[in-house]
């Protein structure tokens, strides 16, 4: 097809690019493997923030998570940079560096460091072992399902992190979440069907689990095991890889230089059916404040996993058709423009199929989906604040397929935008963050979502007509406010109110629902 044979074009002139600039530059690559930090970290709304106010670190946080190298190159740029930096700021970035800022083998922590249930060390080999505790109570009003009034949850777990030797990293992180009040009526552990959920009584128990090695090779690093993923153009909207998708079984490799950023999964999904995600993402900071990427995904299943998606290199457009053109592949482009200091636009295009033979806005198979927003820090000189806007857009039959092997989700649940397809949503949300340990967030959303979801492929009867938001639409208005404080080093209090008005519930004309919430926790991480 003409399309994908220009896509084709461009993505193996990217690739061409990335090896003439890759002989001419000496690469940026840390010679030790270090851990990746946690995706509900608080670290990563600040990094963002610093990113905003040094675009040169672009290509050090749109593949998460980022690792600890990553964030004290930026924490150490920011501190011998002049940012004018709130005092609040100042003082969390002197927490971070010092967080972020391992002791040398036999030397005791320096004042300030990461606190640590257990440090152990023999030869060349760190551990550091950490306890991690969550209780959160979450109340519930309004128009929720039967037995969802209150909600209690209790998480307890262990995290590790070992420097084996400087290059070789192995991490785990084990949790088991007791979840009280939750409307769960059976127990789930059939793949595919959901989240797995144990039952005991009137309890159902939760395991999050992370376990992986990381092997920094003066070429590349390449991690295997079990680890969080997302492609993180924006904190609110993920189109391609969510950041609130569960732990994938994956294979990475990954490689930096001072202006390309290459990176590639291969990752076994939990379903009924044998299926897996290939994807591959280069990034280019193709001006000092201009960042483009552009990457590939590709679901493919009942079959073993398949040679040409093995191949970081291979286009996958090309080799959907060298296997009989039966898989599901995706293609998206993305870039983050910073015109000013403190200021971030960005866009991106995710393109599940596309025909120039028929007309882009209306024809059904061209399923598109855009997000656009703008991010600014210190706005109109309001040094402890943040704006952000955003809307985002998915068309009808965006991550669907006709083979439900292909269907782009793991578990029942998308692996990308969670509100589409067939749904738009505009978002502003503010920040202000007055005192290093206490930040408030504020957000309201507006959304109209039409009927169909990733299980509903297209049909015969349903026409070429795409009918974005055709018919009867649900209306949502949505705010949130968050207050979270740092009572001491590492345990944090957060609360959170939520009030939702949905117009046209369900896609009854005229029918209302309200939903409030409120939820308190406690965390801790000794």
């Amino acid at each position: 097809m003409t399309h994908r044979i220009l896509l084709s074009v461009f993505v193996i002139l990217l690739y061409f690019n990335l090896s003439l600039f890759a002989q001419s530059q000496a690469p940026e690559i840390s010679p030790t493997a270090s851990a990746a930090v946690p995706l509900e970290h608080p670290v990563y709304p600040f990094l963002e923030k610093l990113v905003a106010l040094l675009p040169s670190h672009a290509l050090d946080l749109h593949v998460l998570p980022v690792d600890r190298n990553q964030v004290k190159k930026i924490l150490s740029a920011a501190k011998t940079s002049d940012l004018s930096l709130s005092r609040a700021d100042q003082d969390l970035l002197q927490q971070y560096l010092a967080e972020f800022t391992d002791p040398q083998m036999g030397v005791p922590a320096h004042r300030g460091a990461e606190r640590h249930f257990i440090r152990y060390e023999e030869l060349d080999t760190q551990i550091f072992i950490d306890l991690l505790a969550n209780q959160r109570f979450e109340f519930r009003r309004g128009n929720w399902e039967a037995g969802e009034a209150d909600v209690s949850q209790t998480r307890a777990g262990i995290r590790m992190r070992a420097a084996l030797s400087p290059r070789l990293l192995a991490a785990v992180d084990m949790s088991n979440i007791l979840e009280r009040g939750a409307n769960d009526t059976a127990e789930v552990l059939t793949p595919g069907a959901g989240t797995p959920v144990v039952l005991s009584g009137s309890s159902a128990f939760r395991e999050a689990v992370i376990a992986y090695f990381r092997l920094r090779l003066p070429w590349f690093e390449i991690e295997a095991g079990r680890n969080q993923l997302a492609w993180n153009i924006s904190p609110l909207t993920q189109l391609t890889l969510a950041r609130d998708n569960q732990p994938l079984d994956l294979i990475k490799i990954d490689r930096q230089w001072r202006r390309f950023r290459f990176t590639f999964v291969h990752a076994n999904l939990r379903s009924q059916q044998r299926k897996f995600l290939a994807s591959h993402r280069l990034e280019i900071m193709a001006h000092p404040r201009l960042f483009i990427g552009v990457g590939e995904s590709v679901i493919y299943g009942n079959r073993s996993a398949e040679f040409e998606y093995l191949n970081p290199l291979m286009l996958y457009h090309a080799a959907e058709h060298l296997l009989g053109d039966k898989d599901n592949n995706t293609l998206t482009f993305d870039f983050t423009a910073f015109p000013f200091r403190g200021v971030k636009f960005y866009g991106e295009i995710f393109i599940d199929d596309l025909s120039l033979e028929f007309p882009i806005g209306t024809y059904w198979g061209n399923k598109l989906a855009y997000l656009g927003g703008l991010y600014w820090v210190q706005p109109l000189g309001w040094r402890s604040g943040e704006l952000r806007f955003e809307y985002a857009r998915i068309d009808p039959f965006v991550y669907t397929h006709d083979k439900s092997v292909n269907i782009y989700e793991q578990d029942s649940e998308g692996l990308g935008s969670r509100f589409g397809p067939n749904a738009d949503r505009f978002t502003a949300q503010a920040a202000f963050q007055p005192h290093r340990d206490l930040r408030f967030v504020s957000q309201f959303s507006f959304q109209c979502k039409g009927r169909g979801d990733i299980f509903q492929a297209h049909r015969p009867e349903d026409g070429n007509a795409k009918g974005f938001l055709a018919g009867t639409t649900i209306n949502s208005a949505f705010w949130q406010f968050a207050a979270e404080d740092q009572l001491r080093r590492d345990v944090y209090l957060k609360l959170e109110l939520a009030w939702e008005r949905r117009h046209n519930a369900d896609f009854i004309s005229g029918a209302t629902q309200m939903q409030r919430r409120a939820a308190f926790s406690v965390r801790a991480d000794f």
